[in-house]
């Protein structure tokens, strides 16, 4: 049983994994796996969906679509979030071991993550028109990854480091990627309030995890289980407790507190590395887009 839990762990871990770096990290037009899952896959769907039902209500399946990756977030979050509060907060007033204050910094933390949220949705990354493309028209041409040509969409004049959002259909000033979790192109004008709202929720992962970890940590030294014998419910022979089988108690007995223990836990390590990357290439004045372009260029370089 023990060894199953480790396996569908383990699993999940991997799972969830693979599906932030194809899903988040990764870029479509540089990854096969990315463009295979978020762009070959939905388009079949797409046809054939709307071969079936016709293109009234695909319009309105985009409509939903669109915003597919903020419902799934507000369901993550404010569903992790309901948990803390039903089943986290009475834990953290019984336990001995974290002070009960922190159920106050747990209201601000929630207020900071769901503000930070708000605002990035809302803030746009800047848009290029015949009108406003003066104000983006401070960078300078390269000759290598941008040139001095019109944009093939638009129309207008193409500005170094900017592109067209497809997702969006604007045409966006010093482009770094298209956030599902936001659905907001992230560009010149937005980069920053990004990377605070990635910040905020590194450390409301970070920190709830610290703090569902003391209470079930209490758990372990309040009825001292490192020493507790357990019953094979099974053989009902005696079983000495280790690590495996303290987990699968606190796993049983408080599966809400830990479920969001492990998703916490597992999203620190995600967006812990995603916002490393993302300060590493602002410290190269550099964006995502033109981070893969790079490597692109470098791998193109080594074969000739």
């Amino acid at each position: 049983m023990i060894s199953s839990l480790v396996l569908q762990l383990g699993a999940f871990t991997v799972f969830f994994a693979i599906c932030t770096y194809v899903c988040i990290v990764a870029d479509p037009d540089e990854s096969p796996a990315a463009r295979f899952f978020v762009g070959t896959i939905p388009s079949l769907i797409y046809s054939g969906v709307e071969h079936l039902f016709g293109k009234r209500i695909i319009s309105k399946i985009e409509k939903f679509l669109d915003r597919s990756l903020q419902i799934a977030y507000l369901i993550v979050v404010l569903g992790s979030w309901s948990i803390v509060f039903a089943y986290g907060y009475p834990a953290i007033k019984k336990s001995r071991y974290i002070s009960t204050n922190h159920q106050y910094a747990g209201y601000i933390v929630f207020i900071m993550c769901m503000s930070s949220w708000h605002y990035a949705c809302q803030k746009s990354p800047g848009h290029i028109t015949n009108r406003t493309l003066p104000l983006f028209d401070h960078y300078q041409y390269d000759n290598l990854l941008y040139t001095n040509r019109l944009c093939p969409t638009t129309k207008i004049r193409k500005l170094a480091r900017s592109k067209y959002d497809r997702f969006s259909k604007k045409h966006v000033p010093r482009f770094d990627h298209f956030c599902g979790w936001l659905n907001q192109a992230i560009g010149e004008q937005n980069y920053r309030w990004f990377l605070l709202f990635l910040m905020v929720h590194v450390f409301m992962c970070f920190y709830g995890s610290w703090a569902l970890g003391r209470v079930l940590y209490g758990e372990v030294l309040e009825k001292n289980l490192l020493n507790a014998t357990f019953f094979n419910a099974v053989t009902g022979a005696e079983v000495k407790a280790d690590y495996f089988i303290i987990f699968h108690y606190l796993f049983m007995k408080y599966f809400q507190i830990c479920g969001v223990f492990i998703l916490m836990s597992v999203m620190s390590v995600v967006l812990g590395v995603f916002l490393m990357f993302h300060l590493y290439i602002t410290s190269r004045n550099m964006t995502t887009n033109e981070f893969f372009k790079w490597q692109s260029f470098r791998r193109l370089h080594r074969k000739e």
